[in-house]
């Protein structure tokens, strides 16, 4: 997941980051890329592609709605904040489709509630995922990988059909689901949480199409996992 903030406000800027940060770190599991900007010309020049963004409306050169605009030609599923201390502009920004619009002062737990929303219709879009095996690759839709698990050097795609013998490595594979469904409950393992029937201290019972698989939970992650879980749970209510 990639996130951008563009805000020429650069107090608002700092905060908004925070709160963006401190919500994601809570959720636990890989991190989204962040970066920021202070002008809409600068966001433009050195950016194409993002998941969420954070745009006031008001700065030097392109506005926040132009902003939105364009990037939303790369990526028409981009979840736009609009952050302005002016309501005039609401209209415009939601001709432009925009998730949500928010005012200044940023209130901290509004900015939680509606990037929950957020992360939900994230989990929710299909994203497909390219597994390379020894006959070729297959496209899958992310919500159909329940787990991923190596054994002895080699890589296991356990899917809601059939399990799969990658030649990816646990490290590509990662890379590939660094969705916000997805966590690393042990080194050999990454789980999809929307299959997690059960928790225990060491370990995670997974349940789909009628199987049962376990994977190994480290003991020192299980209170992280034990709240990622809970809040990825809350996301999909």
């Amino acid at each position: 997941m990639r996130i951008l903030f563009c805000d020429d406000d650069r107090e608002t800027l700092a905060q908004v980051q925070a709160y963006v940060k401190e919500f994601f770190q809570s959720l636990g599991g890989a991190q989204p890329d962040f970066a920021a900007y202070t002008s809409g010309d600068a966001l433009l020049a050195g950016e194409a592609y993002a998941d969420i963004a954070f745009l006031d409306i008001e700065m030097p050169g392109e506005s926040g709605i132009h902003v939105g605009a364009q990037l939303k030609e790369y990526n028409p599923k981009i979840k736009i904040f609009i952050i302005t201390s002016f309501a005039d502009y609401l209209d415009e920004a939601m001709r432009v489709q925009v998730f949500r619009y928010l005012s200044k002062p940023i209130d901290r737990n509004r900015l939680f509630r509606n990037l929950k929303d957020a992360v939900y219709q994230y989990n929710m879009d299909t994203h497909e995922i390219p597994i390379c095996t020894a006959d070729g690759v297959i496209i899958l839709p992310a919500e159909k990988i329940v787990c991923v698990e190596t054994v002895e050097r080699k890589t296991y795609v356990y899917t809601t059909e059939e399990t799969l013998r990658t030649t990816d490595s646990m490290e590509r594979m990662r890379a590939a689901l660094s969705l916000p469904c997805f966590y690393t409950p042990y080194r050999s393992f990454i789980i999809n949480m929307r299959y997690v029937s059960q928790i225990r201290k060491d370990l995670i019972v997974l349940k789909y199409g009628g199987k049962t698989k376990e994977a190994y939970l480290a003991r020192r992650r299980y209170t992280q996992f034990r709240d990622a879980y809970m809040l990825f749970l809350e996301s999909t209510r």
